[in-house]
């Protein structure tokens, strides 16, 4: 049932099972995880069925000074579905080391093993729409797949690895009408979560408002938390009026330890030949699913060099230098302002790392023109192609490849960060319409991050002249600066409110429940003790079916002693 909470009296009280806070990837792939559960299921969505920009409001915050994060409000959206009305679809799963206890990386080790999680993955492919779970060249690929780089292989890089691409679905769309029509399921709009009152034990009721001066209540036995990573944070620490700076704040690990994932290009592969086979191209598994190829440090590596979890893509050439001769990519700068800000800003850091090489001048936006026309064949062929592929397709290219035409790439670039309880989101005394502090977030890099981004780049450089296939090249005397430099580009928002086994060491335990609040739980990477390399979505869904069947053994519990009671019939 779908409903809206614009319709309801001031002060209307509403009862359920469950309340669960965020209707995105976690709080959706919940809610019809639950359907059947014999339980009421009640999911509050700030937003509505279609993206308001006047809805977005309460997502504004502020940027620390110094940091490189992206403005509070980009990548995130009020809206059903949440972030998945925008994102690229990448799917990706944690890798075992990713969960492990590292003597090298302080605050790492997850309390369940990756088994449990991994159980939940093949699952999670089906919520995300992103085909089998099958991460390798060997189970992904027909018969006969070519190497990434035909004839390399190095112990310290694997490169027979994948990334899937969802449609990207969008979740709202995607479960909206089995959802609209479940019995036990109420989905309200335009909700939003105020305060969660809890005095020092259970939360009691929530307190919501549809618009300022609309409020409304909720009274659950259990309530969710699935609003993502920025918002989470700022809920519990809203909700606490005691000194300790937010609920499950015991050890002070509320809205601390963020993490997104350090993301640049680096370098250039030369490949040796210049004409070496590559698969640098999308390819398409039996399922239908788009999938591409990536380059990750051995877990072998990882733990002999004591690096961070980071992976290495092929990348098309800086696409705002005009020398690259490719009149996609002149087409693509040319009109990069009327993409969606989140993806414009991810050409824009790239361009700002690299201005010093170029002068925008008349002469500067010749060569762009003159790429075009040149290469308009090219351009009119690659246009029709993205129409057939992207624009009118149900499964959708996820972006553009360029091949080389000389056989040198830039490596796009994901590397794992350390848990810093010092990069950190916080409350402001600016308030937004409904009376909820606004964020100031305060992401930052690390000095083992950069050391070992750094490192992980001379690994990759070793591994590849071992074999001859090709060279990485890159400035020794600068790639620290370069690293330096990079941004958290994505939507990641990650570790606000880490599992732990206890509460001096986070703010949930392994089953997702909100130490010293019992009855509250979250689903999101808020609760990620560590961020591996990959992107977080797949995991969060995984986590999120996880928490569903602990909720319906809680549910179980609960009704034992009823059944025990009632007497048998003679």
């Amino acid at each position: 049932m779908i409903l809206d909470a614009l319709s309801l009296p001031p002060g209307t009280a509403l009862e359920a099972d469950l309340c669960i806070v965020g209707g995105g990837a976690a709080g959706l792939t919940l809610a019809s995880a639950l359907e059947d559960s014999g339980l009421s299921v009640l999911l509050l969505e700030a937003g509505g069925r279609k993206f308001d920009p006047k809805s977005q409001d309460g997502l504004q915050g502020s940027v620390a000074p110094g940091s490189s994060h992206s403005p509070p409000h980009m990548y995130r959206r009020r809206v059903l579905g949440g972030a998945t009305a925008i994102w690229g679809g990448r799917c990706v799963p944690f890798d075992p080391i990713d969960l492990e206890r590292r003597d090298w990386v302080e605050g790492s080790g997850w309390p369940l093993p990756w088994e449990e999680l991994a159980s939940y993955y093949p699952a999670a492919q089906e919520h995300c729409e992103a085909g089998a779970y099958a991460y390798d060249v060997g189970t992904a690929l027909p018969p006969g797949a070519p190497p990434t780089i035909e004839g390399f292989s190095d112990p310290d890089l694997v490169s027979d690895r994948l990334e899937r691409f969802s449609r990207p679905t969008d979740f709202g769309k995607s479960t909206f009408a089995r959802l609209a029509a479940a019995a036990r399921v109420r989905i309200l709009l335009n909700a939003h979560a105020v305060r969660l009152a809890a005095d020092g034990g259970p939360v009691e009721r929530l307190e919501g408002a549809s618009a300022p001066g609309r409020g409304f209540t909720v009274r659950a036995r259990r309530y969710v938390l699935a609003t993502g990573g920025l918002e989470v944070p700022r809920l519990l620490m809203a909700s606490d009026d005691s000194r300790r700076g937010g609920l499950g704040n015991e050890g002070g690990a509320l809205g601390r330890f963020y993490m997104c994932h350090a993301e640049n290009t680096l370098g250039r592969l030369r490949l040796n030949p210049a004409g070496r086979p590559v698969a640098l191209d999308f390819e398409v598994t039996e399922d239908g699913t788009y999938v591409r190829r990536k380059f990750g440090l051995s877990a072998a590596a990882q733990r002999r060099e004591g690096l961070l979890n980071t992976i290495f893509r092929l990348h098309y050439p800086l696409i705002a230098d005009p020398a690259h001769g490719s009149g996609v990519l002149s087409a693509m700068y040319l009109v990069k302002d009327a993409i969606l800000p989140e993806y414009r800003r991810k050409l824009a850091t790239i361009e700002i790392a690299n201005r010093g090489r170029m002068k925008r001048d008349a002469a500067f936006w010749a060569r762009h023109m003159a790429n075009v026309v040149l290469d308009s064949p090219g351009v009119l062929k690659f246009g029709q192609a993205w129409l057939r592929k992207r624009t009118f397709a149900s499964r959708k290219l996820p972006f553009v490849v360029v091949r080389s035409r000389d056989g040198s790439y830039p490596l796009d670039v994901n590397a794992e960060q350390v848990p810093n309880p010092d990069s950190r989101v916080t409350l402001t005394a600016e308030r937004d319409a409904f009376g909820l502090p606004r964020l100031q977030v305060d992401w930052r890099l690390h000095p083992q991050d950069i050391d070992s981004l750094v490192r992980s780049m001379r690994v990759a450089r070793d591994a590849f002249a071992r074999s001859g296939t090709a060279t990485l090249e890159f400035d020794d005397a600068t790639i620290e600066d370069e690293v330096r430099a990079s941004t958290p580009v994505g939507g990641h928002h990650i570790g606000t409110a880490r599992m732990a086994a206890s509460a001096h060491e986070g703010v949930v335990d392994a089953d997702c429940a909100v130490h010293g609040v019992p009855n509250l739980y979250v689903a999101s990477a808020a609760v990620f003790p560590t961020s591996s390399h990959a992107n977080p979505t797949l995991t969060i869904v995984a986590l999120a079916l996880r928490l569903a069947d602990h909720l319906k053994a809680c549910a179980a519990r609960d009704a034992a002693p009823a059944a025990q009671a009632v007497p048998e019939l003679t």
